[in-house]
């Protein structure tokens, strides 16, 4: 239960450092004027499902005790986002990144490779067996849902 419980945990600390790097907040305060909104809603759109969606898979994960793939998809994704952006390869930003920004995102880069090999160790572990499905209630997921829409919007329109 310990290792579920750390799974748990990196999910929760995956989505608050990516939640710290919203453009337009405290950390990101670089422009990307060479992207179209579509290319940036798009990426952000992206972004914001990977945060939620970490946080639905740390519920269910502490709720049912199986794994699944998800949370190592999850970490795949979150060291895919951050390498790429400490790479230059994408985004790429009118500005440099600041020192605190690349920190943090290889703060997410190890958060993200720890995910990667607990979830999927877990879930080698756990075998074929299906993930438990623990339901989110309706209230919360239209909350959330609002919540994505207005992260979107703010984020795409603070990066360009």
């Amino acid at each position: 239960m310990t290792k579920i419980r750390g799974l748990a945990a990196l999910l929760v600390l995956s989505t608050l450092n990516l939640t710290l790097m919203v453009p337009g907040g405290f950390v990101e305060t670089r422009s990307f004027p060479g992207y179209g909104v579509p290319v940036l809603a798009s990426f952000n759109v992206f972004l914001t499902l990977l945060g939620l969606g970490s946080l639905v898979l740390a519920y269910r994960v502490l709720r049912t005790g199986r794994v699944g793939i998800y949370p190592a998809l999850a970490g795949a994704a979150f060291m895919a986002v951050y390498l790429l952006d400490l790479a230059t390869i994408f985004p790429v930003a009118a500005a440099p990144m600041s020192t605190t920004l690349a920190r943090m995102e290889w703060i997410g880069a190890f958060l993200g490779l720890a995910l990667l090999a607990l979830g999927g160790g877990l879930a080698v572990a756990q075998g074929k067996r299906q993930a438990g499905s623990a339901r989110l209630p309706l209230g919360l997921l239209i909350a959330m849902g609002v919540a994505a829409v207005a992260i979107v919007t703010f984020a795409t329109f603070s990066a360009m």
